[in-house]
């Protein structure tokens, strides 16, 4: 009785991923408003009504991968700023763009989801700004002093080089289709994130006081 129970909770679980999996793909690509919750159970092969027993509604879903995604970038920032509060140890910055980098890859339909929605002034951007992105900026604004040169009457100069180092992670990866198009090459390929990777590596030495 036991191992039926672990395998109707394993087929379950398994249910819950396809939905989320095949959900981060139309969302990636037809935002929100253009969702369609029966493409996502066409795309999933699961039948439409398990997608309301499990998330209620579409925006349900939607909140739940949202959520899903903050909780699993948060180690990602914590490390790069939480665990530097000691002061003789020095800021790795290419240490971080190298892991949000990696973080990225494997993550591409959330981050294109989440860009529609700041794009779009989304449906949860209300709810995600006190809850998920004002509490990083707080945090960054807290710790920027301690590692960059701040010139005088530049109350704005930690949020201008959050949105610049966010934007050399992030960026690449919102125009692999047309790098695609530039490079006839794959961009996501070994070669070529190794080859970004470095060249963050290069360029932001020297950005630590």
């Amino acid at each position: 009785m036991a191992r039926r129970r672990k395998s109707a909770s394993q087929d379950l679980e398994g249910t819950r991923d396809r939905i989320l999996k095949a959900a981060e793909q139309v969302f990636a690509e037809k935002g929100y408003t253009g969702a369609r919750v029966a493409e996502i159970a066409q795309r999933s092969g699961m039948d439409k009504r398990l997608i309301f027993y499990y998330f209620s509604n579409k925006q349900g879903l939607y909140s739940h991968i949202l959520e899903d995604f903050f909780q699993r970038a948060e180690p990602v920032f914590d490390e790069f700023l939480r665990r530097r509060k000691d002061m003789a140890q020095k800021l790795d910055l290419a240490r971080f763009l190298e892991n949000t980098t990696e973080f990225i890859q494997v993550n591409r339909n959330p981050v294109r989801i989440l860009f529609r929605e700041f794009l779009d002034g989304g449906v949860l951007l209300e709810a995600l700004l006190p809850q998920r992105i004002l509490p990083i900026f707080s945090l960054w604004r807290e710790y920027y002093p301690r590692f960059f040169s701040t010139p005088k009457g530049s109350p704005r100069e930690a949020d201008h080089m959050l949105l610049t180092l966010s934007g050399m992670s992030l960026f690449y990866f919102l125009v692999v289709p047309l790098m695609e198009q530039v490079w006839e090459e794959d961009p996501l390929h070994t070669d070529r994130l190794s080859e970004r990777k470095e060249f963050l590596q290069r360029r932001t030495k020297g950005l630590i006081k």
